[in-house]
């Protein structure tokens, strides 16, 4: 419904989305997301499937996988263990779809092994940061 003096306007959302990514384009902030495989047991190569010719080697030196301990065999061992036992997937997010066990008993460890009263995993780094910053900003 419009009202005296206002009109309704068909917005072409195709054309308004279309040149949003055509400015991101021009301003060279449009992200393409390179296309990757890790070579397990050998950190930090990988390889990259951008282009037409098959894989090739890449070197990722960026990556959460610090100290390269997702390669360790203890770890891959206990990832198979809870997937055999709980299955793939959250389900969701902590605050809906509550805590995951093995989430809780690894804070747990991290905290007494800094000597805290307690500790929260994040997905990230990034994600940490942003949290910090956020509660931070709130204080």
């Amino acid at each position: 419904m419009t009202g005296e003096g206002t009109s309704a306007r068909a917005v072409d959302y195709s054309r308004v989305f279309s040149q949003a990514i055509d400015r991101l384009h021009a301003e060279g902030r449009y992200r393409v997301f390179i296309d990757i495989l890790r070579n397990k047991g050998h950190f930090p190569n990988a390889r990259c499937f951008a282009g037409h010719n098959g894989p090739k080697p890449i070197t990722v030196w960026c990556s959460n996988d610090y100290l390269a301990m997702g390669q360790h065999p203890k770890v891959i061992a206990a990832m198979e263990e809870a997937l055999h036992d709980v299955g793939a997937g959250s389900g969701g997010t902590r605050n809906i779809g509550g805590n995951t066990h093995y989430h809780v008993d690894l804070e747990a460890e991290l905290a007494d092994l800094h000597g805290k009263e307690g500790a929260l995993l994040f997905t990230s780094g990034y994600v940490s940061n942003e949290a910090t910053l956020a509660t931070l900003a709130k204080v």
